[in-house]
């Protein structure tokens, strides 16, 4: 459950960001959305392509803040094509709100699709705090409400901890897919698949099933007696 309101959390930050940009909004109202390019910056603006790239340098990104939402996406360089509805945000991208932070080397918007291609690191502080790090690419497409993951992940709970080499999952559905060698660890325990194996966590219940060969660990904590043993 709390990995759902996770991924939630993520894809209603995005939605709120790309419905903000011009060409997103045209029947329900535009939001305010204000970039800051640092002094010393760059600004490039191809009025008849309807294509916009802004420069930051290191230790001055480029800002795109979202007027009342509490949204800010920095990055040393900015892109929007404004006809074909993409923004690219590339080199040390930051997107953050009271309630989560993303990281990444890239981070592509698009009306349809939210994409991470060299990876990236979500973590969330509200309503739990919970931390996924994607090692490969990572989409997630906003109609289907699907999302896939693959060069290695991790994702730590509160409780646990699952990792493996490819994943994949809907929302709709309420369940994640782990593949590759995929491995979820307990406090008291730890389940570890082979490369065929495939476990899928449900979200809502919190119960796991694996088809494949797996082992099974679990840890007993023991008793001191008084004479020590």
């Amino acid at each position: 459950m709390a990995q759902k309101r996770s991924m939630i959390l993520f894809v209603t930050v995005v939605l709120v960001l790309v419905s903000a940009l011009p060409g997103w909004a045209a029947e329900k109202g535009r939001e305010e959305v204000e970039v800051v390019v640092p002094p010393q910056g760059l600004t490039e603006l191809d009025l008849e392509k309807e294509f916009c790239v802004y420069w930051g340098y290191p230790g001055a990104p480029v800002e795109v803040i979202v007027a009342g939402s509490g949204l800010r996406l920095t990055a040393l360089k900015i892109s929007y094509d404004q006809r074909n509805q993409l923004l690219t945000a590339e080199k040390a991208v930051r997107l953050e709100t009271g309630k989560m932070v993303v990281t990444g080397e890239t981070l592509v918007l698009t009306s349809e699709l939210v994409r991470l291609p060299e990876g990236g690191e979500i973590t969330t502080i509200e309503p739990e705090r919970l931390r996924m790090v994607v090692k490969g690419p990572f989409s997630y497409h906003l109609e289907e409400e699907t999302f896939q993951g693959e060069g290695g992940f991790t994702l730590w709970g509160s409780e646990w901890v699952m990792e493996g080499e490819r994943f994949d999952g809907s929302l709709r559905e309420e369940q994640v897919t782990a593949m590759g060698s995929p491995v979820i660890r307990w406090e008291n325990g730890m389940m570890v698949g082979e490369a065929g194996t495939v476990i899928t966590y449900d979200l809502a219940s919190g119960q796991a099933t694996a088809e494949g060969p797996t082992k099974t660990r679990f840890y007993q904590n023991r008793g001191v007696h008084s004479s020590g043993d």
